[in-house]
């Protein structure tokens, strides 16, 4: 799991691949509108998941990435997410997608319409974009600056379509490149599958966090840790083309334990952005969820699995208020 891939979510995603200034491969460009804003990076968005999404759907396992809560008069369901898949990997457990069915309302991490309208997708342009006469070698370390350039000439993108972009959009986009090299298609991630059932069904869907916000997460970094964060992705990716069937094992069979040790090498190596881009959004989304908890509806909230496991995740937050929770 690549730093990147602990924290940043839909709206980061959604503008790097519809941003008018990098010109992609095609590849990238022929990705259709209707599910690009869902190359999202999340817990699994990395190299490793490309490979490893075949064996998802013959999971026997008892356990899900999936939690039931249950509140003063409804109940509200935890689903980790995953936000690249295959079409092989549908249909979904039955138990999963009887947790959507029995939910009135739907959250998710992003604002997806407001992503798409052209004024909003400007701004995002602007904001991920470094001021006027710095070039994002300027911005990283030799070395670093080195390393990200040989992975963006692997996956097909010339540096110079990179230079405008601050350092964690930068990065961003060449793990994005990275996945769909191997394959990955966010057309059947998880959010995208249930986003389109929620629009279709007519279930009132509530996103966790603005654009502005998410946007602010690649902009909000102090050079030290855009260097940090670019460094540390890098070496993930590597890492990861090896150790992508124990990932996606721990994801399908709903092993915390698994999970939370694998984001403990984030938490080590970087813990200031760690605590950005993962506890502290984690952190804000808990008045949203127990307000759901004492509203009367059911409801599902589809986040990216780092986000629910773990001492400062969601389920553990939830049990230490005294939630009843229990893994489905």
């Amino acid at each position: 799991m690549t730093l990147t891939g602990r924290g940043i979510d839909s709206a980061t995603g959604y503008f790097i691949r519809n941003s008018g200034g990098l010109r992609y491969p095609s590849a990238m460009r022929k990705l259709p509108s209707a599910f690009r804003a869902f190359i999202a990076i999340s817990i699994f968005l990395s190299p490793a998941l490309a490979k490893a999404q075949g064996s998802f759907k013959q999971s026997t396992g008892a356990l899900h990435c999936l939690w039931k809560a249950q509140g003063a008069g409804s109940i509200v369901y935890f689903l980790g997410s995953v936000h690249l898949l295959q079409a092989t990997n549908y249909p979904l457990p039955a138990v999963i997608e009887s947790a959507f069915t029995n939910s009135q309302i739907a959250v998710f991490e992003a604002d997806v319409d407001k992503m798409e309208e052209p004024a909003e997708q400007m701004a995002m342009l602007s904001k991920i974009s470094l001021p006027e006469g710095q070039t994002l070698k300027q911005n990283l370390a030799p070395k670093v600056y080195e390393a990200l350039s040989k992975h963006a000439a692997e996956v097909g993108l010339p540096m110079p379509m990179l230079e405008q972009y601050r350092p964690a959009a930068a990065i961003m986009t060449v793990e994005v490149m990275e996945l769909m090299a191997l394959g990955a298609d966010p057309q059947y991630g998880v959010d995208k599958h249930f986003l389109k059932l929620a629009r279709d069904g007519g279930k009132r869907v509530i996103p966790l966090e603005t654009v502005d916000f998410q946007i602010g997460l690649l902009t909000n970094f102090s050079k030290d840790e855009e260097n940090l964060l670019v460094e540390k992705s890098l070496e993930d990716i590597d890492n990861e083309k090896k150790l992508f069937g124990e990932m996606v094992d721990a994801w399908r069979t709903g092993d915390s334990a698994a999970l939370e040790k694998m984001l403990n090498k984030a938490r080590t190596d970087a813990p200031s952005i760690f605590k950005k881009l993962v506890s502290d959004r984690t952190a804000s989304w808990m008045p949203q969820c127990e307000k759901l908890l004492q509203g009367p509806q059911n409801a599902i909230v589809i986040v990216g699995a780092g986000h629910l496991v773990g001492p400062d995740g969601v389920i553990e937050l939830l049990k230490k208020k005294g939630v009843k929770v229990t893994q489905l």
